[in-house]
């Protein structure tokens, strides 16, 4: 193949398929460490394949790199403010409630994890993956990369340049949010394994791993009030973040 001029062509250059569709059906049930393991270490393989220039290609990729720990950060200015408010107005209402009562411990807790994120290299990690070029899916599931005969993958859109260790994180969460009982800290460290990555990308992926997302998105969701939801609904929709963001590795 001459010189490829589109990253699907790039992809093929790379010896890797893409297709229209993925038949992947795991049942919750079937799910387990050694399957999560195996679709790591195609996902490592996506990445040191990918990894490298796309400057000339004509659609050049877009890059996330640091963008999801500045939205972490952002997250939580919005939330002490939120609180603050109540402490100085009272609260209004079950939401309210519980974000006075709630609001310290989760704060408290994301800005460990984004202090750990800084303690372990952080611009050391972006430096590596801004000078290899590397790629990340975006869309990590197990229904858009296979590996068969060769690496194959459905959806493209969300590639771009950032660091390897968004996607084990973006798949790792999935699996947080849904509540499995699943050894993060040994899947993370696997992965880094797979990828030739020392201790401060582990460290990484578990800072991401137990920043209180859900937490702070429903506070987020309850400011702006795009859903025609009762005080009580987004009460409700709180309560199961708090849930949802009761793993704490660090």
């Amino acid at each position: 193949m001459t010189k490829p001029e589109t990253f699907e062509q790039y992809l093929q250059l790379k010896d890797i398929e893409i297709v229209e569709n993925i038949d992947v059906n795991i049942d919750k049930d079937d799910l387990d460490e050694k399957l999560i393991l195996k679709h790591l270490e195609t996902m490592s393989e996506f990445h040191k394949k990918t990894m490298g220039s796309t400057e000339f290609l004509k659609n050049r990729l877009d890059s996330s790199i640091g963008r999801i720990v500045e939205q972490y950060k952002v997250n939580l200015k919005k939330v002490n403010r939120d609180l603050n408010r109540l402490k100085n107005e009272g609260v209004n209402n079950s939401f309210e409630n519980i974000l006075f009562q709630k609001g310290e411990e989760f704060i408290q807790r994301g800005e460990k994890a984004v202090d750990n994120i800084y303690k372990n290299g952080y611009y050391d990690l972006i430096k590596r993956s801004m000078k290899n070029r590397e790629i990340c899916l975006g869309a990590v599931d197990f229904n858009n990369l296979t590996k068969e005969d060769k690496l194959k993958v459905k959806y493209i859109k969300k590639c771009s340049h950032n660091m390897v260790e968004v996607d084990c994180f973006n798949f790792l969460y999935k699996y947080k949010k849904r509540g499995l009982n699943l050894d993060f800290n040994e899947l993370s460290l696997m992965f880094c394994n797979f990828e030739d990555l020392d201790i401060r990308s582990h460290k990484f992926i578990i800072s991401l791993l137990c920043f209180p997302y859900e937490f702070t998105r429903q506070c987020n969701k309850y400011r702006v009030r795009k859903k025609d939801l009762t005080d009580e609904e987004y009460a409700l929709k709180l309560q199961k973040a708090i849930v949802q963001d009761s793993l704490c590795l660090i």
